[in-house]
């Protein structure tokens, strides 16, 4: 039992119980006058009165009824509480919530949410276990501990010490809100019979489950609760809790600057005020730029009553970044959750491409793919049947773009293509014939494949005649039809001149060279212009190193470092990521030059708006029944003071009923 205010309690006390036992002391002094009427009632009031100032103090109902009434009076005003809910026996599962939204700092002394949740769960494990006046047995309890995934830090103990400490060891992480496994350990702890059905079947009575969260729980309209459980639900966190969030990120190689970048950005807001925030690009740690963002408030949905937040985008203009960089974009502005404040990308450097070349009898294109003057990781010179044998065996992958000299294939598997003469077989490209000497009309300069590749002293010879379909983009018309064109469908890309260079005049001119290398500088980096999102946590990184890499250790956003020994290093794998942020691979690989410490940079980010969403749940669903959450700052006590000022009314009604018995009776 606990009392919220005792010292006004024994003032109080000590103000009206002494002054009401002294009027018991005290005697009346009155002159006698006989009056004959009244003679007959002097027996009955010998006992009132006294020619003495003090009596001895007698044995009175009325005396001991309004002590009662003033005690109980004094008790309510001390507010006496005892502990709530307690069990009185079997299974109880405390279930923490330590998802991403549970680090906002909005409670008092700017607790996180988490910490509140432990604080709790720890004084409901003392009340249980402590013993005292009310306590009955308190049963078995396990403690689960619950994001994206649920993990058991104490199964079922009766161990109060054991229990605490295992409060104390959940740890924050930054994963989305599901309880679905959570629910599913605690279930298997509890039912372990399997009956002829092959369903199991609970061993005993079915547990009792303690939550402590802000109710966020994406997966909670898919769970129920089984027959005879009971669920508390207690909801932590503030209903004004401040947040702007980084939504979405993304890194882009603009297709006419391929060592440039650009940077995109998604802001939300989930208050319900306008807010406007300085949101800061940084390049390997320095600050590039900064772009202020008006962000329009949250409002509710009158439809489903759920929030919707304000969104705004930002854009950051390209800028040169030839080399690999970790680009980190950060809204500076403070708030409760700081976890979806910052979003990071590993952007890698261009690299280097592999070409195969299926040629004619010429060797002017192999000339031309000279692989240092073009930058190529590899030049593969191959005939027309070994293209072939390498599509049926679907092994063109490791090819960044082929080319072809003059031929053409029975047919054109999904990748990025440059031919040059021989029609390949497209649909959309449709010959009609062969034309004579042609002159350049125009050129769509705009094309990241035609950049400084002038033709307007171009003279052919001789070209193929087509008549190109709807999704065909013509990039230089001739006198005689289409000269250059461009096919993209999905996974499919083409660049085709529909002439032999040898046809021409052009092998002799400067644009030949800018235009073949543009032409692989785009179509071997198509579908790297955007970078992808990193990871999530709960997600799980995945790495190839070297077969001979050793001191495998990973660096967490925490400061921990992982030592990993995997089998086999070229398929590495350590998870799930349970926190967002940088995260390191270190390793060390014998017999290279230097002998230096190799590393490799990963991004995780939150980007999760079911998490920025810092609402708190006055309830939650589950199946057919509803749970109504208390608040983590109201009273986990029964208070007592109500039953006083009951007690208090009755006896003062009763010493009123005995008054008027002894004065009437």
């Amino acid at each position: 039992m606990t009392w919220v205010s005792p010292l006004t309690g024994l003032i109080l006390a000590a103000a009206v119980i002494p002054p009401l036992i002294l009027l018991y002391f005290l005697k009346l002094r009155r002159r006698t006058q006989p009056i004959a009427c009244t003679l007959l009632w002097k027996k009955s009031i010998e006992d009132l009165q006294a020619n003495a100032p003090f009596q001895k103090l007698r044995r009175n109902i009325l005396l001991l009824l309004q002590l009662l009434a003033l005690i109980l009076l004094i008790l309510s005003v001390m507010q006496p509480q005892v502990q709530a809910g307690q069990q009185t026996g079997g299974k109880t599962v405390i279930i923490i919530d330590n998802s991403a939204s549970m680090s906002a700092t909005d409670g008092p002394d700017g607790m996180t949410r988490l910490e509140q949740a432990k604080q709790l769960a720890k004084q409901r494990v003392e009340a249980m276990y402590r013993g005292g006046l009310f306590s009955r047995s308190p049963g078995e309890t396990m403690v689960i501990a619950f994001s994206d995934r649920a993990e058991i830090y104490s199964r079922f103990s009766s161990a109060r010490q054991q229990l605490l400490a295992a409060i104390d060891r959940i740890q924050p992480t930054h994963g989305e809100t599901r309880i679905a496994e959570a629910l599913q350990l605690s279930r298997a702890y509890t039912t372990n019979v399997v009956d002829i059905m092959g369903e199991a079947r609970p061993t005993g009575e079915p547990a009792h489950i303690e939550l402590f969260s802000d109710g966020n729980i994406t997966d909670l309209d898919d769970q129920v609760l089984r027959p005879g459980e009971s669920m508390t639900f207690h909801a932590l966190g503030t209903d004004d809790a401040d947040n702007v969030a980084i939504n979405a990120i993304s890194v882009e190689r603009p297709f006419d600057r391929p060592t440039a970048v650009a940077v995109f950005v998604s802001l939300l807001n989930f208050n319900q005020r306008e807010v406007r925030c300085d949101v800061q690009l940084s390049v390997d740690g320095t600050a590039r730029g900064i772009r202020e963002v008006q962000i329009q408030p949250a409002r509710l949905d009158p439809a489903t009553g759920e929030l919707l937040p304000g969104r705004n985008n930002v854009a950051f203009a390209p800028f040169e970044q030839p080399r690999g960089a970790v680009i980190e974009v950060a809204n500076l502005r403070q708030d409760a959750l700081m976890a979806d404040n910052v979003a990071q990308l590993v952007v890698p450097p261009p690299r280097q491409l592999n070409v195969a070349l299926v040629r004619s009898n010429y060797r002017i294109l192999e000339a031309a793919l000279d692989p240092e003057g073009m930058r190529l990781q590899r030049l593969d010179v191959i005939t027309l049947e070994r293209f072939e044998e390498l599509a049926a065996e679907n092994a063109l992958d490791q090819y960044d773009v082929v080319v072809f000299d003059n031929r053409a294939p029975t047919s054109l598997p999904p990748g990025r293509y440059l031919s040059f003469g021989a029609t390949p077989p497209v649909e959309g490209l449709n010959e009609y014939g062969q034309g004579g000497t042609q002159l350049i009309l125009t050129t769509r300069h705009e094309h990241p494949v035609m950049q400084n590749v002038m033709l307007d002293d171009l003279r052919i010879a001789e070209m193929t005649l087509l008549q190109p379909g709807d999704d065909v983009q013509v990039l230089v018309e001739a006198t005689g039809g289409p000269a250059m064109i461009a096919v993209s469908r999905g996974s499919f890309h083409l660049i085709h001149v529909t002439f032999d260079p040898l046809a021409s005049s052009w092998p002799f001119k400067r644009s030949f060279i800018n235009f073949i290398y543009n032409a692989i500088e785009h179509l071997g980096h198509i579908g790297e212009a955007v970078t992808s999102e990193g990871l999530r946590p709960g997600e799980v990184l995945t790495a190839r190193l070297p077969a001979s890499a050793q001191d495998i250790e990973l660096l967490t956003p925490d400061g921990t470092t992982h030592r990993l020994t995997p089998a086999d290093p070229s398929q590495l794998s350590w998870g799930p990521l349970r926190l967002s942020g940088p995260h390191l691979l270190r390793w060390t690989e014998p017999g290279v030059t230097g002998s230096r410490r190799q590393s490799r940079a990963y991004a995780v980010n939150l980007l999760s708006e079911t998490e920025g969403n810092l609402a708190v749940a006055e309830s939650i669903d589950i199946g057919q029944d509803s749970v109504t959450g208390t608040r983590a700052d109201a009273s986990t006590h029964t208070p007592l003071w109500p039953w006083a000022i009951a007690l208090c009314l009755g006896l003062l009604m009763v010493e009123w009923w005995v008054y008027h018995r002894k004065a009437y009776f």
